[in-house]
Protein backbone atom coordinates (compact mmCIF):
# COMPACT_ATOMS: atom_id res chain seq x y z
CA UNK A 1 0.00 0.00 0.00
CA UNK A 2 2.70 2.47 0.47
CA UNK A 3 4.53 1.54 -2.49
CA UNK A 4 1.54 2.28 -4.71
CA UNK A 5 1.06 5.53 -2.67
CA UNK A 6 4.64 6.42 -3.34
CA UNK A 7 4.11 5.56 -6.71
CA UNK A 8 0.84 7.85 -7.13
CA UNK A 9 2.86 10.69 -5.90
CA UNK A 10 5.45 10.71 -7.72
CA UNK A 11 2.95 10.44 -10.69
CA UNK A 12 1.04 13.36 -9.73
CA UNK A 13 4.16 15.47 -9.27
CA UNK A 14 5.00 14.45 -12.87
CA UNK A 15 1.43 15.40 -14.05
CA UNK A 16 1.89 19.39 -11.86
CA UNK A 17 5.18 19.42 -13.72
CA UNK A 18 3.64 18.85 -17.41
CA UNK A 19 1.14 21.14 -16.47
CA UNK A 20 2.38 24.17 -15.19
CA UNK A 21 4.73 24.76 -18.13
CA UNK A 22 1.99 25.40 -20.12
CA UNK A 23 0.62 27.69 -17.66
CA UNK A 24 3.70 29.25 -17.74
CA UNK A 25 4.59 30.17 -20.84
CA UNK A 26 0.15 31.50 -20.68
CA UNK A 27 0.87 33.59 -17.80
CA UNK A 28 4.33 35.09 -19.06
CA UNK A 29 2.91 35.67 -22.59
CA UNK A 30 -0.66 36.01 -22.82
CA UNK A 31 -1.95 37.16 -19.19
CA UNK A 32 1.31 39.62 -18.39
CA UNK A 33 1.06 41.46 -21.67
CA UNK A 34 -3.17 41.09 -21.37
CA UNK A 35 -2.55 43.15 -18.11
CA UNK A 36 -0.29 45.38 -19.16
CA UNK A 37 -1.74 46.23 -22.47
CA UNK A 38 -4.95 47.13 -20.30
CA UNK A 39 -3.23 49.14 -18.18
CA UNK A 40 -1.60 50.88 -20.68
CA UNK A 41 -4.54 51.27 -22.53
CA UNK A 42 -5.58 54.40 -20.21
CA UNK A 43 -2.17 56.17 -19.79
CA UNK A 44 -0.50 58.22 -22.54
CA UNK A 45 2.46 55.50 -22.47
CA UNK A 46 4.77 57.23 -25.36
CA UNK A 47 6.78 54.25 -27.23
CA UNK A 48 10.49 53.53 -26.17
CA UNK A 49 9.77 54.76 -22.86
CA UNK A 50 9.20 52.86 -19.55
CA UNK A 51 5.60 51.93 -18.70
CA UNK A 52 6.10 53.40 -15.03
CA UNK A 53 6.89 56.85 -16.65
CA UNK A 54 2.70 56.84 -18.54
CA UNK A 55 0.58 58.78 -17.08
CA UNK A 56 -2.79 57.81 -16.18
CA UNK A 57 -5.17 59.38 -18.33
CA UNK A 58 -8.33 57.63 -17.94
CA UNK A 59 -11.22 56.64 -20.75
CA UNK A 60 -9.51 59.39 -22.96
CA UNK A 61 -7.92 57.26 -25.44
CA UNK A 62 -10.89 55.16 -25.59
CA UNK A 63 -13.17 58.60 -25.94
CA UNK A 64 -10.36 59.84 -28.92
CA UNK A 65 -10.84 56.92 -30.54
CA UNK A 66 -14.20 56.36 -31.03
CA UNK A 67 -14.61 60.51 -31.98
CA UNK A 68 -12.30 59.41 -34.84
CA UNK A 69 -13.82 58.70 -38.24
CA UNK A 70 -10.30 56.96 -39.29
CA UNK A 71 -11.08 54.13 -36.27
CA UNK A 72 -14.52 53.59 -37.67
CA UNK A 73 -14.16 53.45 -41.16
CA UNK A 74 -10.93 51.09 -40.47
CA UNK A 75 -13.42 48.74 -38.34
CA UNK A 76 -16.08 48.87 -40.69
CA UNK A 77 -13.43 48.19 -43.71
CA UNK A 78 -11.82 44.99 -41.54
CA UNK A 79 -15.58 43.85 -41.03
CA UNK A 80 -16.23 44.10 -44.73
CA UNK A 81 -13.03 41.82 -45.26
CA UNK A 82 -14.48 38.99 -43.47
CA UNK A 83 -17.15 38.63 -46.48
CA UNK A 84 -14.51 35.99 -48.08
CA UNK A 85 -14.74 33.80 -44.84
CA UNK A 86 -18.20 32.54 -46.21
CA UNK A 87 -16.89 32.65 -49.92
CA UNK A 88 -14.25 30.44 -48.70
CA UNK A 89 -15.69 28.00 -46.47
CA UNK A 90 -18.76 27.17 -49.72
CA UNK A 91 -15.49 26.97 -52.19
CA UNK A 92 -14.05 24.87 -49.80
CA UNK A 93 -16.54 22.38 -49.14
CA UNK A 94 -17.56 22.34 -52.49
CA UNK A 95 -13.60 21.60 -53.70
CA UNK A 96 -13.67 19.16 -50.94
CA UNK A 97 -16.62 17.14 -51.70
CA UNK A 98 -14.99 16.90 -55.30
CA UNK A 99 -11.58 15.93 -54.17
CA UNK A 100 -13.17 13.03 -51.72
CA UNK A 101 -14.86 10.94 -54.55
CA UNK A 102 -11.65 8.17 -54.50
CA UNK A 103 -11.00 8.69 -58.24
CA UNK A 104 -7.95 9.14 -60.13
CA UNK A 105 -5.80 12.04 -59.39
CA UNK A 106 -6.48 13.49 -56.47
CA UNK A 107 -3.83 13.84 -54.38
CA UNK A 108 -2.57 15.80 -57.44
CA UNK A 109 -5.06 18.56 -56.73
CA UNK A 110 -4.50 18.45 -52.84
CA UNK A 111 -1.18 19.33 -53.89
CA UNK A 112 -1.76 22.13 -55.79
CA UNK A 113 -4.52 23.83 -54.20
CA UNK A 114 -2.51 23.34 -50.81
CA UNK A 115 0.46 24.97 -52.28
CA UNK A 116 -0.34 28.62 -51.90
CA UNK A 117 -1.03 28.18 -47.93
CA UNK A 118 2.51 27.51 -47.56
CA UNK A 119 3.85 30.13 -50.40
CA UNK A 120 5.08 33.45 -49.09
CA UNK A 121 2.66 35.85 -48.21
CA UNK A 122 4.68 38.65 -50.29
CA UNK A 123 5.50 36.62 -53.25
CA UNK A 124 1.20 35.96 -53.42
CA UNK A 125 0.85 40.05 -52.89
CA UNK A 126 3.35 40.88 -55.42
CA UNK A 127 1.39 38.57 -58.33
CA UNK A 128 -2.10 39.41 -56.77
CA UNK A 129 -0.55 43.14 -57.69
CA UNK A 130 0.24 42.21 -61.28
CA UNK A 131 -2.74 40.52 -62.09
CA UNK A 132 -4.97 42.91 -60.82
CA UNK A 133 -2.95 46.52 -62.97
CA UNK A 134 -5.45 48.69 -64.78
CA UNK A 135 -2.89 48.61 -67.45
CA UNK A 136 -1.55 45.92 -68.60
CA UNK A 137 -2.88 43.59 -66.08
CA UNK A 138 -3.65 39.76 -66.94
CA UNK A 139 -7.26 40.30 -65.48
CA UNK A 140 -7.97 43.40 -67.44
CA UNK A 141 -6.71 42.20 -70.32
CA UNK A 142 -8.97 38.90 -70.53
CA UNK A 143 -12.21 41.50 -69.40
CA UNK A 144 -11.07 43.21 -73.04
CA UNK A 145 -10.65 40.55 -74.68
CA UNK A 146 -14.28 39.49 -73.52
CA UNK A 147 -15.74 42.42 -74.95
CA UNK A 148 -15.64 44.86 -71.68
CA UNK A 149 -14.41 48.64 -72.84
CA UNK A 150 -13.55 50.10 -69.02
CA UNK A 151 -12.60 47.39 -67.05
CA UNK A 152 -12.43 47.60 -63.34
CA UNK A 153 -9.51 49.80 -61.94
CA UNK A 154 -8.80 47.41 -59.38
CA UNK A 155 -5.96 48.85 -57.53
CA UNK A 156 -7.15 52.40 -57.79
CA UNK A 157 -10.84 52.84 -57.59
CA UNK A 158 -12.29 52.42 -53.88
CA UNK A 159 -14.95 50.21 -54.52
CA UNK A 160 -12.74 47.50 -56.01
CA UNK A 161 -9.66 47.89 -53.33
CA UNK A 162 -11.05 45.38 -50.53
CA UNK A 163 -12.53 42.94 -53.49
CA UNK A 164 -8.71 41.94 -54.17
CA UNK A 165 -7.83 41.54 -50.32
CA UNK A 166 -10.97 39.19 -50.20
CA UNK A 167 -10.03 37.11 -53.39
CA UNK A 168 -6.46 37.00 -52.34
CA UNK A 169 -7.13 35.63 -49.09
CA UNK A 170 -9.62 33.43 -50.43
CA UNK A 171 -7.31 31.91 -52.66
CA UNK A 172 -4.33 31.61 -50.70
CA UNK A 173 -6.55 29.87 -47.73
CA UNK A 174 -8.36 27.90 -49.51
CA UNK A 175 -6.07 24.81 -49.86
CA UNK A 176 -6.03 24.75 -45.97
CA UNK A 177 -9.67 24.97 -45.74
CA UNK A 178 -10.35 22.41 -48.16
CA UNK A 179 -7.60 19.69 -46.33
CA UNK A 180 -9.72 19.87 -43.24
CA UNK A 181 -12.99 19.73 -44.64
CA UNK A 182 -11.30 16.48 -46.41
CA UNK A 183 -9.87 14.99 -42.73
CA UNK A 184 -13.62 15.50 -41.29
CA UNK A 185 -15.62 13.91 -44.56
CA UNK A 186 -13.34 10.79 -44.41
CA UNK A 187 -13.77 10.58 -40.65
CA UNK A 188 -17.29 10.01 -41.40
CA UNK A 189 -18.23 6.40 -40.84
CA UNK A 190 -19.67 4.63 -44.23
CA UNK A 191 -22.21 3.49 -42.50
CA UNK A 192 -24.15 6.15 -42.73
CA UNK A 193 -23.86 6.63 -46.73
CA UNK A 194 -25.18 2.87 -47.00
CA UNK A 195 -28.02 3.21 -45.29
CA UNK A 196 -29.31 6.17 -46.82
CA UNK A 197 -28.68 4.26 -50.23
CA UNK A 198 -30.32 1.15 -49.39
CA UNK A 199 -33.47 4.06 -48.37
CA UNK A 200 -33.36 5.71 -51.86
CA UNK A 201 -31.63 8.63 -50.94
CA UNK A 202 -30.56 11.13 -53.60
CA UNK A 203 -26.37 12.29 -53.62
CA UNK A 204 -27.62 15.78 -52.59
CA UNK A 205 -30.23 14.50 -49.80
CA UNK A 206 -26.92 12.25 -48.16
CA UNK A 207 -25.04 15.59 -48.89
CA UNK A 208 -27.18 17.82 -46.69
CA UNK A 209 -28.69 15.34 -44.16
CA UNK A 210 -25.56 13.26 -43.42
CA UNK A 211 -22.42 15.34 -44.54
CA UNK A 212 -23.02 18.77 -43.61
CA UNK A 213 -24.55 18.18 -40.10
CA UNK A 214 -21.63 15.79 -39.43
CA UNK A 215 -18.88 18.14 -40.60
CA UNK A 216 -20.66 21.04 -38.28
CA UNK A 217 -17.41 21.02 -35.80
CA UNK A 218 -15.47 21.94 -38.69
CA UNK A 219 -17.40 24.42 -40.14
CA UNK A 220 -17.16 26.23 -36.89
CA UNK A 221 -13.52 26.09 -36.27
CA UNK A 222 -12.98 27.56 -39.18
CA UNK A 223 -15.66 30.19 -38.87
CA UNK A 224 -14.21 30.85 -35.60
CA UNK A 225 -10.31 31.08 -36.79
CA UNK A 226 -10.57 32.50 -39.63
CA UNK A 227 -12.61 35.63 -37.69
CA UNK A 228 -9.53 35.92 -35.70
CA UNK A 229 -7.54 35.80 -38.77
CA UNK A 230 -9.33 38.52 -40.54
CA UNK A 231 -9.82 40.94 -37.32
CA UNK A 232 -5.99 40.66 -38.15
CA UNK A 233 -5.13 41.69 -41.45
CA UNK A 234 -2.15 43.85 -41.76
CA UNK A 235 0.28 42.70 -44.43
CA UNK A 236 -1.84 41.98 -46.80
CA UNK A 237 -3.34 45.94 -47.58
CA UNK A 238 0.05 47.11 -47.03
CA UNK A 239 1.91 44.92 -49.56
CA UNK A 240 -0.46 45.39 -52.47
CA UNK A 241 -1.32 49.58 -51.83
CA UNK A 242 0.40 51.78 -51.10
CA UNK A 243 -0.20 53.85 -48.02
CA UNK A 244 -3.91 52.95 -47.14
CA UNK A 245 -4.86 52.67 -50.47
CA UNK A 246 -7.07 55.04 -52.22
CA UNK A 247 -9.55 57.10 -49.52
CA UNK A 248 -8.71 54.70 -46.77
CA UNK A 249 -10.35 51.88 -48.79
CA UNK A 250 -7.81 49.04 -47.59
CA UNK A 251 -7.37 50.87 -43.95
CA UNK A 252 -7.38 48.00 -41.41
CA UNK A 253 -7.80 48.51 -37.70
CA UNK A 254 -4.95 46.26 -37.19
CA UNK A 255 -2.73 48.92 -39.96
CA UNK A 256 -4.85 51.89 -37.73
CA UNK A 257 -3.02 50.37 -34.29
CA UNK A 258 0.05 49.98 -36.04
CA UNK A 259 0.69 53.61 -36.97
CA UNK A 260 -0.46 55.31 -33.82
CA UNK A 261 1.48 52.47 -32.16
CA UNK A 262 4.73 52.94 -33.55
CA UNK A 263 4.74 55.72 -35.98
CA UNK A 264 2.70 58.13 -34.02
CA UNK A 265 5.15 56.52 -30.46
CA UNK A 266 1.16 56.22 -28.94
CA UNK A 267 1.52 52.99 -27.26
CA UNK A 268 -1.29 53.96 -24.73
CA UNK A 269 -3.88 54.79 -27.33
CA UNK A 270 -2.74 51.71 -29.37
CA UNK A 271 -3.24 49.49 -26.63
CA UNK A 272 -6.91 50.93 -26.32
CA UNK A 273 -7.44 50.00 -30.01
CA UNK A 274 -5.90 46.89 -29.55
CA UNK A 275 -8.45 46.01 -26.30
CA UNK A 276 -11.55 47.15 -28.10
CA UNK A 277 -10.51 44.51 -31.41
CA UNK A 278 -9.91 41.96 -28.45
CA UNK A 279 -13.22 42.32 -27.25
CA UNK A 280 -15.15 42.25 -30.99
CA UNK A 281 -13.34 39.14 -31.73
CA UNK A 282 -14.20 37.53 -28.08
CA UNK A 283 -17.74 38.43 -28.20
CA UNK A 284 -17.99 37.47 -32.14
CA UNK A 285 -16.26 34.11 -30.84
CA UNK A 286 -18.49 33.89 -27.92
CA UNK A 287 -21.51 34.16 -29.91
CA UNK A 288 -20.57 31.36 -32.26
CA UNK A 289 -19.79 29.59 -28.71
CA UNK A 290 -23.27 29.87 -28.17
CA UNK A 291 -25.18 29.31 -31.44
CA UNK A 292 -23.06 25.93 -31.44
CA UNK A 293 -24.03 24.64 -28.38
CA UNK A 294 -27.70 25.77 -29.11
CA UNK A 295 -27.22 24.04 -32.46
CA UNK A 296 -25.49 20.59 -30.60
CA UNK A 297 -28.79 21.22 -27.91
CA UNK A 298 -31.36 20.67 -31.17
CA UNK A 299 -29.74 17.34 -31.89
Amino acid sequence: MRHSSRIQRTDNLWGYAFVIIPLLGMLLFVIVPFCMTLYSSFTNWPLGQSIGSARWVGFKNYLDMFRNPLFWQSLANTFYYMIGIPIGIVLSLCLAALMNRHTPGETIFRVIYYTPVITSVVAVSFIFQRLFMTDGGVINTYLRALGMAQPPKWLSDPHYTKWVIIIMSVWKGLGGSVILYIAGMQGISRTYYEAARIDGASPLRIFRTITLPLLAPVTFYMIVTSIIGGAQIYVEPRLIFTGNGPGNSTFSTVIYLYDHTFRNSRAGYGSAIAMILSLIVFAVTALQLYLNSRGEAKK
